[in-house]
This record gives structure tokens, sequence and C-alpha cells, in this order.
């Protein structure tokens, strides 16, 4: 993976300042502004996959983007269904040895011990839930089926045999997240069109990572980009 081009590529069109511009409008409209501009960077990994002279597609494809977007949250909110799990066990662990403490007038320093034990064990399983999201919303691009990345066990035989190409991407995602950030600079406004930028960056990581992924598989399909397969 080549982490500089991922974090190049995007002045290389020739419209990337109207593509951006219009990216950080759309994550102002309520809820569905990020589903749309996550779909958008979805197209933008199949677009390299494909090795594509142009990578940012242009903006008349809002359904499909919407589309894409959704789904690929759902398959992210399927794969942290543990980490939602472990976190909850996690607050009611903390939280009754605490009220408890409160009620017997100690100290709760036994609650204090059991956060700090417990709260690495909660960030591995929450980078474990991340990495495994990205196997399963890799397998939907690669397909353009939604079901396929449910089918757990050729997702974690994927995530097994690439693990390296997918801890890079993770490693990718956290730097264009600390991009993000920057925008705050901006008087908050900025954040829009750094985030925006962030799902790009990480949309072409995706797309470099696809065919190492997926080798036997044709990408592109019969028709260079074919219809999303919903529910």
């Amino acid at each position: 993976m080549d982490i500089g081009k991922a974090f190049g590529f995007v002045t290389k069109d020739e419209s990337w300042l109207t593509k951006v511009l219009v990216g950080g409008l759309v994550m102002l409209i309520p809820f569905i502004g990020q589903f749309v501009v996550n779909g958008y960077g979805l197209r933008v990994a199949k677009n390299v996959a494909q090795g594509q002279e142009r990578v940012l597609p242009e903006w008349n494809e809002f359904g499909d983007f919407l589309t894409r977007g959704f789904l690929a949250w759902v398959i992210q909110l399927v794969y942290f269904l543990p980490f939602a799990l472990f976190y909850g066990i996690f607050i009611a662990a903390v939280t009754i040895p605490a009220a408890v403490a409160a009620e017997s007038g100690s100290d709760g320093g036994a609650a204090g011990v059991l956060a700090l034990c417990l709260a690495p064990i909660l960030l591995i399983v929450g980078l474990a839930s991340g990495v495994a999201s990205m196997a399963g919303i890799a397998r939907y691009i690669a397909t353009d089926q939604f079901s396929e990345a449910f089918k757990f066990g050729e997702v974690f035989a994927n995530l097994r045999a690439a693990l390296g190409a997918y801890l890079r991407l993770l490693l990718v995602a956290i730097l264009a997240s600390l991009v993000a950030s920057l925008g705050l600079i901006a008087c908050g406004v900025g954040i829009l069109f750094t985030s925006f930028y962030a799902y790009l960056v990480i949309g072409h990581a995706f797309g470099q990572i696809l065919p190492q992924l997926f080798p036997q598989r044709d990408i592109a399909g019969p028709s260079g980009y074919p219809p999303v397969q919903s529910f």
C-alpha cells in the first residue's frame, strides 16, 4: 500500500476542489449526510481497485452513494455488536461496585482498579471489531452484494490471510482521522471538509488493497460497476 498516494491523490483531479467542497456541504445534511459521503468513499475504493484514471466520482449518483453508505453502516453495526456487549459489561462492572461503595461510605477504589484492568481489554475488543468490520466491508465492495459481508467464515478467513494489509488500512484510517481533526482549527467549520477528505483517503487505501485481498475475483464486474444488491 502506498500511504503517501492515498493522502495525495485528491489534488490530481482537475475538479477536486469543487468535489471536496460539495462533499463538505453534503456532510451538513442531518443524518443521511454521513451515509452519502461514506458511499462516495466506497466508490473511490472501487474506482482505485478498477484502475480507473478518474478516481474521484462526479456527484451525480447521490442515491447510489446513500445506499452504499447506509449498507456499509449496517455492516459496521453488526461487526461492532461484540464491542457494544462488552462495553455494557464494562459499564456495569464499574458503576455497580462504585454505587455500592458510595452507599457504604467507602472510597470506591476497587471500582477504579477494575476499570483500569478492563479498559485495555475494551480497547482491544474495539480495535478487533473495527478491523473485522473493514474485512466485511471489503468483501461487500469487492462483490457489490450486501449479503457477502455476513459470510463470516469467508470474511474471517480473508482477514487471517491478509491481516497485515488490514492493519495498514487501520493505520491509514487513524492517520486520516488525525488529519480530519485539524479542521477544528478553522472555527470548527473546516472539520466538514477535512472529515470528507479523510473518507477519500481511506477509500483510496481500501481500493489499493482490494486486488490483494481478492486476487481471484473480478472486482470490476462484467459491466465495470455492477448495481447494488441490497437486502
